[in-house]
């Protein structure tokens, strides 16, 4: 009884406090309310073009959750553009990702790739490189592919010629050749035996032909060294 009568003596209390705090919690958002109208009434008169920028930005950030998507759409499509441009110009300035193959013999290059000039004032054009082996090596196939064509030269022995699937390999200055005309090749297959030249050396003569075109065997070959 008398707590059913605390109870009834305090309702009242409690309904006033209850009714206070929610008009004050009213009270505070009109008050925030008046405050950002005003400021933007400050704005308009201050600026007009600034208050419409500041709109638009604020626009922007609560719009642009919603952009992600589309904006990586367009950071992948300016990603290849940029690609296909490098792509461009490596191609323009003749630089390529070219495929590197092991050497056709252990050695050093002893005559370069190119003009070649000679004590004697001589010059002419070398399609390949010749490469002096370490001891007694053999040369070998760097690419598997078909023995198209065994050629006697005479004084500077046999040349070997095989086609690859993008290139075509030329293996020179050969006294016996192990390989016949028309046989498939692997990588690393024993090509024949070297001559021994008049002065006293054994060299490799190797080309390497793109598109019927000799080509720099440098840049294609991991040679060890250079004389």
């Amino acid at each position: 009884m008398n707590k059913k009568i605390y109870s009834n003596k305090y309702r009242g209390i409690k309904n006033f406090l209850r009714k206070r705090f929610h008009y004050k919690r009213q009270l505070k958002r009109f008050i925030c309310i008046l405050i950002i109208l005003s400021l933007i009434l400050i704005l308009k008169v201050i600026n007009n073009k600034l208050t419409s920028n500041i709109i638009q930005i604020i626009n922007k950030g609560i719009n642009y959750e919603f952009s992600i998507k589309g904006d990586g759409k367009k950071i992948l499509n300016y990603s290849k553009k940029l690609l296909e441009l490098s792509g461009k110009t490596l191609e323009a300035l003749n630089i390529k990702n070219k495929p590197m193959y092991s050497s056709p013999i252990e050695g050093a290059v002893y005559k370069p790739f190119g003009e070649v000039k000679h004590l004697d004032g001589s010059v002419n054009f070398n399609n390949g490189v010749d490469i002096i082996p370490k001891d007694e090596k053999e040369p070998i196939v760097i690419e598997k592919g078909i023995v198209s064509k065994i050629e006697d030269k005479n004084t500077k022995g046999y040349f070997v010629t095989i086609q690859h699937e993008n290139m075509t390999t030329v293996y020179g200055y050969l006294i016996e050749v192990y390989l016949r005309e028309g046989e498939r090749v692997n990588i690393g297959d024993k090509i024949g035996t070297l001559g021994t030249n008049k002065d006293g050396n054994k060299y490799l003569h190797f080309e390497i032909w793109i598109d019927n075109v000799p080509v720099n065997p440098m840049e294609y070959i991991k040679f060890s060294k250079s004389i």
